[in-house]
């Protein structure tokens, strides 16, 4: 019967690996780890290739016993850890790889390059799999002369597992025991059998299948006699793994390009032209808008963007590469700043990072993950070139976001071996992962020749490169790869000084027809280079603030919110500086009418019931080179939408013509029958963009590329006291509000509610005035003591006999304790300046230096005593000479000066 099973066992190890599915159990998929695209380093020695190198006449190593004895790989979405007790265990010759070839009699199912491993009396290799797994198994190749090992496994709970092993028909194996087995060669008269390299008759497959109550969780192979040819070989190890990798990963619907009536959102992804700035890239255009700029160093690198937390992963590097580089940065879309993530890769994950550090690499972000590449280079002694593998690795994060381990992913050489000069095959163009597959784009050069360049399409589940498509030229092909949200794949490329061109790659070897990228509005210039490329991206924008029913968006397909991309010269609003114009937001923030910071309306006048004129003023901004058209919706029906009917007339009317200044225009309603009551409320909506996007009044919803989107709470009241207001004032002085109000009042007016709002929504009584009691033109004055810190709003309500409320208009009042001023010296400075800061009591200060294109450099935050306070400000070696303005905040006051910084 043990015969039979071990018959069975070895016709099922000829079964291909592509038949292996079947083998898999429901809620089980078949994966593969590869070791012809996977790299098992291993310490060489000092300056010994292919890890070792030498700086200043001192020998050094990449890899430590360390590093070598505890490794991770993927093994589809799952991944294992291989622990070697000894690093005695991994010993090939010099300059050779640890995984290679050159064991040639290949089983089906186990093909390829393998490990090749040194076997050490008493000495184990451990597999070890982060989930468990059902049907692993794996061949060892070699085994004569005497050699005996031992293979055992376990569940998660450490119960052992059965494990089968199934020789070849012909063999010199022995094989027995249970549930572990067994295998040795000692057949032949205890003298054991030498076998070339091209010989099977050592071969042994080892499956363990486990249970559905008991699923593989580590499998152990011990030496526990060594052979007079102790060197054996691992083949590939297959497994069926939980979980799967999933498809349309970054097309999630808050990621999703809006849409418009008359133009779409553009399907953006970033790129870098190595310089310090990331760009937003329309590949359809080729247009490019600024994004992000870390002045650290000289260039921003390897970028990776997560839709879900809306991160940008990055390195900083300068123009000499720094193989002591092991830092990876993170930006928080959300918050706009941007931190260290990992600070030592290789520390942290056991990763070694050879002569580039974390530089000129790639990287990308997938499936919760940051697969992150890293350049593998070479080591020369004595006119020998030895090629190290090229890296990805997948840094998965905890529920924090938090970095929490690391594994192979996929390795390929960057150069041929040999006497020099050698012959680069691989250096990174980036690389983006879709639908489960790694499209890798290898720019690999010599001189000018492009021929090795290529494109590789590795499938993460299989672990097998499915298509590798060649460079059908010698000039330069490929580049930087891109993929926007329809999941469309682009390269981008530097194509003379100052010039950078986009295209289209189908993803089966072709490139499209070039385009040049042109930079349009704010920050620094384009270069013209190629840094690096990424994941798609949606900007932030400006929404509107009404009640979700004025913005549908069930179909995101066909419908969006009122939406505007970017005010870069046009808004709704009374200043001239964007930051202050406009909100930057993922998606729409508030539902209420007072969330966004809008300011394009100062007083919104009240709708009278019944039928009535309604006009309103706004102040808007077009300094750029075209026409602007504004258009204004007032919901009078009350249906909870902006029809086209309840568009505005504009006085005067026409085109918003491009001016430095402040404009104005009257929104203007002739005659509005509202069946709304007193007490209700209702919304206004302003939207102002290029005339070129012919906005009509039917287009109160949906996207348009520039200008902005207001919306305003219109309270409904019957007789609102502005018709009879002579004059409201609210004033701040000597810390107090004072209020004053002029009304021509009949005897039916009993009093007036002094009201106070810090969010003009929610209103509190202040102070109440009886009136005077008769007909009459009269001033009422009144005090509030004890003002709100910052923004708050004022009214005066009418209380009447009859019972009716009237209201005036609206009075903001901004009111900041905080008084502060400083000086600041030395000007110029070099590595520190000190500020001397004067506050009227304590509180948080915070400083920043901006550069001239209003760039933050630097930022702290300070607690102030009230006096006299000295703040050191060190001006670190990354702030380059020039002019900067140092920005003092404290509370609602900002304060700046001019710093001359001299290096």
């Amino acid at each position: 019967m043990k015969k039979l099973y071990i018959l069975l066992l070895a016709a099922l190890s000829a079964v291909p690996f592509t038949r292996m599915n079947a083998q898999c159990p429901g809620s089980y998929t078949q994966a593969q780890l590869n070791w012809d695209n996977l790299d098992f380093y291993y310490n060489a020695g000092l300056n010994v290739a292919p890890y070792g190198y030498r700086i200043s006449s001192t020998n050094y190593t990449y890899v430590s016993d360390a590093n070598e004895q505890t490794q991770r790989f993927a093994i589809g979405s799952n991944y294992l850890t291989i622990a070697n007790s000894s690093a005695a265990l991994i010993n090939p010759a010099a300059g050779t790889s640890a995984e290679n070839a050159t064991h040639t009699g290949e089983l089906v199912g186990y093909t390829g390059e393998d490990v090749e491993f040194v076997s050490t009396l008493a000495q184990t290799i451990t597999i070890t799999f982060n989930n468990p797994v059902r049907n692993a198994s794996f061949t060892l190749y070699d085994i004569d002369l005497a050699g005996v090992f031992t293979v055992t496994a376990a569940d998660a709970a450490a119960a052992p597992l059965l494990v089968a092993a199934a020789p070849q028909g012909v063999t010199i194996l022995t094989v027995a025991g249970a549930p572990g087995k067994v295998i040795s060669d000692l057949t032949n008269a205890g003298l054991g059998t030498a076998l070339g390299n091209a010989d099977n008759r050592g071969s042994v497959t080892i499956t363990v299948a486990g249970t559905a109550l008991n699923p593989v969780k580590t499998i152990t192979i011990t030496c526990t006699a060594v052979g007079t040819d102790p060197v054996f070989w691992l083949s590939d190890i297959n497994a069926c793994v939980t979980g799967s990798f999933p498809t349309n990963y970054h097309q999630l619907a808050n990621n999703r390009p809006f849409v418009g009536p008359t133009q779409n959102m553009p399907d953006y992804f970033l790129a870098t032209p190595d310089n310090d700035d990331v760009y937003l890239i329309d590949p359809a255009t080729g247009n490019a808008r600024h994004f992000l700029n870390d002045p650290a160093k000289t260039y921003v690198n390897s970028l990776a963007y997560d839709p879900y937390n809306r991160f940008l992963y990055y390195i900083s590097e300068n123009v000499s590469v720094d193989y002591t580089n092991k830092l990876i940065k993170r930006y928080d879309y959300n918050t706009e700043t941007s931190s260290t993530i990992i600070a030592d890769l290789s520390t942290a994950f056991n990763i070694p990072t050879f002569n580039s550090g974390v530089e000129s690499a790639g990287c990308a972000f997938y499936d919760g993950a940051l697969y992150f590449g890293v350049e593998g280079g070479t080591h020369s002694s004595g006119g020998i070139i030895t090629s190290r593998e090229t890296i990805i690795w997948r840094i998965d994060f905890d529920g924090s976001n938090n970095p929490v381990s690391a594994y192979q992913v996929f390795a390929t050489h960057a150069s041929t071996s040999g006497p020099s000069p050698q012959s680069s095959i691989h250096d990174w163009g980036d690389f983006i992962i879709r639908n489960g597959v790694v499209i890798n784009s290898n720019t690999a050069r010599n001189s000018s020749n492009y021929s090795q360049s290529k494109f590789h399409h590795y499938d993460l589940m299989t672990g097998a490169v499915t298509n590798l498509y060649n460079n059908p030229g010698t000039a330069l092909w490929n580049g930087q790869i891109g993929m926007n949200w329809a999941q469309n794949l682009y390269y981008f490329r530097a194509n003379g000084a100052g010039i950078s061109v986009i295209g289209t790659y189908d993803g089966a070897g072709n490139l499209g027809a070039t385009q040049n990228i042109t930079l349009l509005g704010t920050g620094g210039p384009w270069p013209g280079g190629a840094g690096d490329a990424s994941d798609p991206i949606r900007p932030k924008c400006d929404f509107g603030d009404a009640p979700a029913s004025y913005d549908p968006y069930s179909n995101p397909a066909i419908e969006s919110p009122a939406v505007h991309e970017r005010a870069d010269t046009m808004w709704l609003g009374t200043t001239t500086v964007e930051a202050t114009s406009w909100s930057r937001e993922y998606v729409k923030r508030g539902t209420n009418g007072t969330a966004d910071s809008d300011n394009g309306v100062a007083t919104v006048p009240f709708l009278q019931p019944g039928t009535s004129p309604y006009l309103a003023q706004v102040s808007l901004y077009n300094n750029s080179s075209v026409n602007a058209t504004v258009i204004a919706w007032l919901d009078f029906n009350g249906n909870g939408t902006f029809d086209a009917a309840e568009a505005a007339t504009n006085i005067p009317a026409g085109p918003i013509t491009p001016s430095s200044s402040v404009q104005t225009r009257y929104l203007y309603w002739p005659s509005v029958t509202t069946p709304l009551l007193a007490g209700a409320t209702t919304y206004l909506r302003i939207r102002i963009t290029a005339a070129a996007a012919s906005m009509t009044s039917s287009h109160a919803t949906g996207y348009f590329e520039k200008g902005e989107v207001e919306d305003y709470a219109v309270p409904v009241d019957n007789y609102p006291l502005t018709t009879q207001l002579l004059n409201f004032k609210a004033i701040l002085e000597n810390k107090q509000v004072k209020l004053n109000w002029n009304v021509t009042e009949d005897a039916n007016v009993y009093s007036y509610d002094v009201e106070r709002s810090a969010d003009n929504t929610n209103w509190s009584k202040v102070t109440t005035v009886n009136a005077n009691g008769t007909s009459g033109t009269f001033s009422y004055d009144a005090v509030d003591a004890n003002p709100l810190k910052g923004i708050s709003y004022y009214r005066v309500r009418i209380i009447e006999s009859a019972g009716m409320n009237r209201f005036s208009a609206i009075k903001q009042i901004t009111f900041d304790e905080f008084n502060a001023s400083f000086v600041m010296a030395p000007n110029p400075a070099k590595e520190m300046t000190r500020l001397f800061i004067e506050a009227s009591e304590a509180g948080e200060a915070t400083i920043q230096v901006l550069n001239m294109q209003g760039r933050e450099v630097l930022s702290q935050k300070k607690q102030l005593k009230s006096g006299s306070n000295t703040i050191e400000l060190p001006l670190a070696e990354t702030i380059s000479a020039g002019t900067y303005m140092v920005r003092l905040t404290t509370g609602t006051k900002v304060l700046q000066q001019k710093l001359i910084i001299n290096k």
